[in-house]
C-alpha cells in the first residue's frame, strides 16, 4: 500500500516537472518575437530611384542659325518675367526665361555689335565673340500691377558655360523684353516653349 502511494507521488512529481518545463519553453520562444526590432532596408517608395529614359543632359540637340520668330497675336495679357537661369547640358547650353504665362511672341537671332539698350540707345558692353538676341513681345520684367510682383532677379548672368558666357537684359520697354546672349562661338541654336511653369528656353550648341 505504501509502495503504491510512493509510486503515485513520484508520477505526480514527474508530471508537474514536465508541465513546468513546457511552460518555461513557451515563454522563451514568445519573448524575442514581442521585443524584436524589424530589420532590413527602407521601403521601396522611399529608396526607389527613377529608371529608364534619358536625363535632361542627354537629350539630343539639333538647331540652326537662321532667325526663329513667332508673331504675337493681339492679347490683353502680358507675360511677367519671374526668373532667368542658365545650365550646361551634354551638347548645348540652355538659357531659360520663366514667366507666369507663355509669351505671345518672340524673335531669336544673331546680331552684330554694338549691342544697344532699349530705349536709351546706349551701348552695352558684353563678353563673347557672337551675340544671340532674344526679343519677346508682350512681356515685361519691371511691372507694378495689382496681384503681381516686379521681377527681382539678376539683369546680368555670367555662367561661364562651354559656349554661353554672358546673358544680359538690354531692354524692357512698352511690353517688349530683350535679352542678349554672349557666346564664345557662333553656333546652331533652337527655341523651345515649355510648360509647368511657362518658360522660353534658348539652347546654344557647344563649339
Amino acid at each position: 500500500m505504501m509502495e503504491r502511494i510512493l509510486r503515485t507521488a513520484v508520477v505526480a512529481a514527474l508530471m508537474a516537472s514536465l508541465l513546468f518545463a513546457v511552460a518555461c519553453g513557451d515563454d522563451e520562444e514568445e519573448t524575442p518575437s514581442r521585443s524584436a526590432t524589424p530589420t532590413g532596408g527602407t521601403t521601396g517608395t522611399r529608396t526607389a530611384t527613377p529608371s529608364g529614359g534619358a536625363s535632361p543632359t542627354d537629350e539630343p540637340f539639333s538647331g540652326g542659325r537662321t532667325p526663329v520668330q513667332v508673331v504675337a497675336t493681339p492679347s490683353m495679357n502680358q507675360a511677367h518675367l519671374k526668373e532667368v537661369r542658365a545650365a550646361e547640358h551634354t551638347t548645348f547650353d540652355r538659357f531659360t526665361l520663366e514667366f507666369d504665362i507663355v509669351p505671345p511672341g518672340y524673335k531669336v537671332e544673331y546680331v552684330q555689335p554694338p549691342i544697344l539698350a532699349d530705349p536709351s540707345g546706349k551701348e552695352v558692353t558684353m563678353d563673347g565673340k557672337a551675340f544671340l538676341q532674344i526679343t519677346i513681345q508682350g512681356a515685361v520684367a519691371n511691372y507694378l500691377t495689382t496681384g503681381n510682383t516686379a521681377y527681382t532677379g539678376p539683369n546680368e548672368l555670367k555662367p561661364g558655360l562651354p559656349n554661353l558666357v554672358e546673358a544680359e537684359l538690354t531692354g524692357d520697354f512698352e511690353a517688349v523684353l530683350t535679352w542678349v546672349l554672349g557666346v564664345n562661338e557662333e553656333a546652331d541654336f533652337r527655341v523651345l516653349t515649355l510648360d509647368d511653369p511657362p518658360r522660353l528656353a534658348v539652347d546654344v550648341g557647344h563649339p
